[in-house]
């Protein structure tokens, strides 16, 4: 059977339609909210960014999860509050971080800074902050809301840069003395331009081995002793072309001051060179030997370095084997100026017998 729909009928399933499709959009917008808010705070946690909203008037707080981490709390562990972050505020750090966010404030500026927190283990965490402040009608403070990272492995790193650029300096400002005192020392002792620039280069080369094997070193790495005259042997071809007389007798890993090395590598340099022109490889028959080792002395370890030669025809008193040129006057004096060490440089019947004890890194 039909029947007639009044009016009253069709209001009241009209209001039911509304009330359902409210009811539906209202479902869809809070499943969407949900959805928002998860992506939010999974966004959050990947970024590794720490919220805070902070009622001005009320004082209430709310942290994000991470907030939480940052500040060494266990997410739930205590009621977000200003006291609860001050109180993890390094106290180094405190004073001028509060200061900071009171200033924010009366200039109705941004929040921006940079502070250390302190763990109850301990650990001491970077963190950068930036929030903002928002007022009423008469600008009086009403709420606060910011965000945090944690920076403390980009502050270790500018620290370790600018402990680089310090040694870097430092290096720069030795290698640069080490060159004009080699380019002085090379003139005196240069009968010509062509020898000058021979010799010159010479020595050039050397240091620029010895800061090869410094711009390789890792951050509390060492030059050791037998690189440092494997590389000068190598170089002179000694290894190679000598190599059946030639002894070398040491310990291995022996640990040179990178503040050392270049005056010490030009040492050794200045004897190979002497060996190859008019000592040890110059005459058939000849040998060199390269003892070193360890000792304490006054405390400290020093390393204990022997050079002798054998079968060398000295020549006569006149010869260039005999002069004291940069060699000699950079091991009888500047090792001992520079480095503190102790030398011998004694001409025997046989060849050049030198000796040089001078301090080395403890580690």
């Amino acid at each position: 059977a039909s029947r007639t729909w009044s009016t009253l009928d069709i209001s009241l399933a009209r209001e039911t339609a509304e009330r359902t499709w409210a009811a539906v959009e209202r479902a869809r917008a809070e499943a969407a909210l949900k959805e928002s808010e998860e992506r939010l705070r999974n966004a959050l946690e990947v970024g590794r960014l720490g919220m805070w909203d902070w009622n001005v008037k009320t004082g209430e707080v709310t942290w994000s999860d991470e907030h939480f981490r940052m500040e060494g709390y266990a997410v739930g562990e205590v009621v977000p509050s200003y006291e609860a972050w001050a109180a993890r505020i390094h106290p180094d750090d405190r004073e001028a971080t509060e200061a900071a966010l009171k200033q924010a404030m009366e200039r109705r500026e941004d929040y921006v800074r940079e502070f250390r927190v302190l763990h109850p283990d301990g650990n001491v965490r970077w963190l950068y902050g930036r929030g903002r402040f928002f007022f009423d009608d008469i600008g009086h403070p009403m709420r606060m809301v910011g965000a945090m990272i944690d920076v403390t492995d980009r502050k270790a790193w500018e620290e370790r840069l600018q402990v680089l650029v310090l040694e870097l300096q430092h290096r720069t400002r030795n290698l640069l003395g080490v060159v004009r005192s080699l380019a002085n020392s090379t003139l005196r002792s240069s009968s010509s331009l062509s020898e000058f620039r021979a010799t010159f280069q010479d020595r050039l080369a050397a240091l620029a081995r010895v800061n090869s094997l410094l711009s390789r070193l890792n951050e509390g790495d060492r030059i050791h002793f037998e690189e440092l005259l494997a590389a000068e042997l190598l170089a002179l071809g000694v290894s190679d072309a000598y190599k059946d007389r030639i002894t070398l007798e040491g310990p291995h890993g022996v640990r040179l001051r990178s503040g050392t090395v270049q005056t010490f590598a030009l040492a050794l340099h200045e004897l190979a060179t002497n060996a190859v022109k008019y000592g040890a490889f110059a005459t058939p028959g000849g040998s060199l030997v390269i003892r070193w080792g360890l000792s304490r002395q006054d405390g400290k370890t020093q390393l204990d370095l022997e050079w002798k030669e054998r079968g060398v025809q000295v020549p006569a008193p006149d010869s260039a084997f005999r002069r004291t040129g940069y060699g000699r006057e950079l091991i009888e004096r500047a090792l001992p100026y520079q480095l503190k060490a102790k030398t011998t440089y004694v001409l025997e019947e046989d060849g050049v017998h030198c000796t040089i004890m001078m301090p080395i890194s403890e580690g």
